[in-house]
């Protein structure tokens, strides 16, 4: 399939070449009509045009590489290791879709070595499950100006955006949607440790019904206690590891890694489908178009399917 360039964009739109070229590169110093910008927005659209890196890099001195930087703990269990998965992957189809390339940054989350980051020119960053401790020190390593998103981590700092799950209205949503009396929690572990602190008390249970994930020889200690009670556990991949000790008709899972279709039939789960990666790039683009306008919460907090 050919693929469409400006031109074919200015035919359909009926606009000259050098307008398509101003709105597709959002040139600030000219005055396009919104009618006329939406037009050629949508033949740009009808006719699946992706545009060329190189060319757009040039035009306005971007390096057209969007960073993901994942935080890893020391001997991290396969639950952790395959949490971001599907996150990635997705994230990586859409900026791909848009024109970027995303390089993958690996983090020692307890002393990360930043080097690698300052050789290279990124546009936009995401940090995921990052220390609240060496967030900061992360942050400036980029210009003001590069937008940085913090994902699935609470960091009290209303310069940066964070994407996190609504766990505070999964809990409520699953409380007020079934009849079932949950008795534990089990906690998928993260290196963040504020938002290990937001799930505890979204799930409204006392400290000796909440496990945190740490390995399996913990986990089947904790379920042994909790053999025949109602469980709600956070991470397919966790989960898979506590129906070897439970039956997973007594658990409902937070499907957090977005990967619902390896559980058990008889485990209850809520979803979030591609939501959260969507929703970091709709507000990576909102910020890489200007960095000053994003939205009023520096907070998004995506909710799940089950709604």
């Amino acid at each position: 399939m050919k693929k469409a360039t400006l031109k074919d964009i200015a035919k359909l739109s009926d606009v000259s070449v050098a307008t398509v070229s101003y709105v597709l590169n959002n040139v600030a110093k000219q005055t396009i009509p919104d009618e006329t910008r939406s037009r050629v927005l949508d033949a740009a659209k009808q006719l699946n045009y992706v545009p060329n890196l190189a060319a757009r890099s040039l035009v306005k001195q971007k390096s057209g590489l969007i960073g993901i930087l994942i935080n890893r703990a020391e001997n991290e269990g396969f639950w952790r290791q395959f949490r971001y998965s599907q996150f990635i992957n997705r994230l990586e189809q859409l900026l791909s879709g848009y024109g970027y390339h995303v390089v993958l940054f690996g983090l020692d989350a307890a002393s990360p070595k930043l080097d690698i980051i300052s050789e290279r020119k990124l546009d936009g960053v995401f940090v995921v499950d990052v220390k609240t401790e060496n967030f900061h020190l992360i942050s400036s390593h980029f210009s003001v100006g590069v937008p940085l998103i913090v994902v699935d981590s609470i960091i009290d700092d209303a310069l940066f955006y964070k994407v996190n799950y609504d766990y505070l209205d999964a809990f409520e949503t699953m409380q007020a949607t079934t009849s079932v009396q949950y008795e534990y929690v089990i906690i998928d572990n993260f290196n963040n440790k504020e938002l290990l602190e937001h799930i505890a008390f979204a799930s409204k249970l006392g400290p000796d019904s909440i496990h945190i994930m740490q390995n399996d020889q913990a986990l089947e200690l904790f379920l042994r206690k909790h053999e025949h009670k109602k469980g709600i556990i956070l991470n397919e991949f966790a989960a898979i590891s506590a129906a070897k000790y439970v039956d997973p008709a007594n658990l409902t899972v937070i499907c957090s890694a977005g990967c619902p279709e390896i559980l058990p039939l008889s485990a209850g789960r809520f979803t979030f489908g591609d939501r959260k990666p969507e929703a970091a790039f709709q507000l990576m683009l909102q910020l890489l178009d200007n960095s000053m306008k994003g939205p009023d919460s520096s907070y998004i907090h995506v909710k799940a399917d089950n709604n």
